[in-house]
C-alpha cells in the first residue's frame, strides 16, 4: 500500500492489516480536542489518529496503544517522522493488560466491529476487524476507570453498534455529550455515527454529515470543512 500523504504528516502501512480509512480520518477530525492534556488512542494501527490529533492539540501528549506487532512497526516508524514525536507514543499491548498510570482527559478508539460476520484468513486482518479481541463493553468499563471526570470517551462504529454502545455506557455512568450520524451521499442510509461519552448527564449535542454530494470523490462543503488541514486534496 506505500504511503498515504497528508498536508503535515505521512502514513506508511505496509505492515498494519487495517490501511487508512475514512472512519478513522473522520474520528480523527470530528473529537474534540479542547483542553486535552493527556489522550489515549486505543487500538492505534498505523497511528494516524494519534498524529490527528497531536496536530490538532499543539500541547497534549498521547499515547497511542496496539495489540498487533506489525500495526506497531507502522506506528512507530510514522511517529518518528512526523512533526510530534517528542509527544506521541505508541505501546505493544492490549487493552486488558495496559495499566496506565495515570487518568485521561480524551481517550478516542475506532474499535472493531465485526461481532458474528466471516473472519478473515488472515489473522491480523480478523485481529483489527472483530470484536473478539477489543469490544466496546472494554473500552467502555476502561473509560469508565481511566477518564478524569471532566474527560471524554469519543468512538465511531456504525449506526446499529454506536445505539448499542450508547445504551450500554449508561450501565458505566458514560452519557453522551455530541454524536454526527455520517452517511456516504444524500441518498444512502446513514451507515457511521461519531459520537463523545462523558460522565456528566446533558443534552446532547446532535449532527449530521455527507461526505460526497453523489458523484465519486466530489465531496460536500462541510466535509472538506471538517477535513481541509489534513486531505491534500482538499
Amino acid at each position: 500500500m506505500g504511503v498515504f500523504h497528508y498536508k503535515q504528516f505521512d502514513i506508511r502501512q505496509d505492515h498494519a492489516a487495517m490501511k487508512i480509512g475514512t472512519d478513522g480520518t473522520l474520528l480523527g477530525a470530528w473529537t474534540n480536542v479542547s483542553g486535552a492534556n493527556h489522550i489515549l488512542d486505543i487500538g492505534t494501527g498505523t497511528g494516524v489518529i494519534a498524529l490527528m490529533l497531536a496536530q490538532r492539540n499543539p500541547t497534549a501528549k498521547i499515547i497511542g496503544i496496539e495489540i498487533c506487532e506489525q500495526a506497531v512497526i507502522d506506528a512507530e516508524y510514522n511517529v518518528k517522522a512526523s512533526p510530534w514525536s517528542a509527544r506521541v507514543s505508541i505501546i505493544n499491548t492490549s487493552l486488558q493488560t495496559f495499566i496506565p498510570n495515570q487518568k485521561y482527559d480524551l481517550i478516542v478508539s475506532n474499535p472493531p466491529f465485526f461481532e458474528n460476520s466471516l473472519k478473515s484468513p488472515s489473522g491480523k486482518r480478523s485481529t483489527a476487524r472483530h470484536t473478539d479481541s477489543l469490544s466496546y463493553l472494554d473500552i467502555l468499563q476502561f473509560a469508565s476507570d481511566y477518564l478524569t471526570d471532566d474527560g471524554r470517551l469519543s468512538m465511531i462504529l456504525p449506526i446499529e453498534n454506536a445505539q448499542n454502545c450508547i445504551k450500554k455506557a449508561q450501565e458505566f455512568d458514560l452519557h453522551l455529550e455530541r454524536e454526527c450520524i455520517v452517511r456516504s451521499t444524500p441518498n444512502k442510509p446513514p451507515h457511521r455515527k461519531v459520537f463523545e461519552l462523558s460522565k456528566k448527564e446533558q443534552e446532547p449535542i446532535k449532527e449530521t454529515l455527507t461526505i460526497e454530494t453523489g458523484k465519486r470523490h466530489d465531496y460536500t462543503a462541510e466535509y472538506i470543512a471538517l477535513t481541509k488541514e489534513f486531505y491534500t486534496i482538499m
